[in-house]
């Protein structure tokens, strides 16, 4: 006749916790658009953001936090993957709009630097002129 073994004081545990822990809220992925992550752009004045949040506020639901920086708030729909590409249209036009040369933004715990397209244009023409001289010489 053989004996089952014991479980283990651990094993009594274990089971015990998985038995009385609690459903799993509801698992979203990290990369979700279900309003775990909110889109922040740095406005450098108050002008600035309320022209980005007036920008914003057909397409995007947001606010603007004051404080040290100025943080425009904006929330990505849940569902639409497309916002992306607003978003970045959007951004843009209020570059060239405010006139700034870029813009901090940040996003699942992720910061970018947006520029300008007027600033891009800018550099690539800086640095052609910069490599003519140098051939110059």
């Amino acid at each position: 006749m053989s004996a089952t073994p014991a479980p283990s004081s651990l094993t009594r545990r274990l089971s015990r916790r998985a038995a009385v822990r609690p459903a799993p809220r509801d698992a979203r992925p990290a990369w979700s658009f279900d309003g775990l992550h909110r889109v922040e752009i740095v406005a450098p004045d108050p002008e600035c953001a309320a022209r980005l949040l007036e920008y914003a506020s057909p397409l995007f639901p947001g606010e603007i936090v004051t404080g040290a920086p100025l943080i425009v708030r904006l929330q990505p729909p849940p569902s639409d993957g497309g916002w992306v590409i607003e978003l970045l249209a959007l951004v843009e036009r209020w570059l060239e709009t405010a006139p700034l040369p870029c813009a901090k933004l940040v996003y699942g715990g992720r910061s970018y630097i947006i520029r300008s397209s007027t600033q891009l244009r800018q550099t690539i023409i800086s640095a052609g002129d910069m490599l003519r001289a140098g051939s110059d010489e």
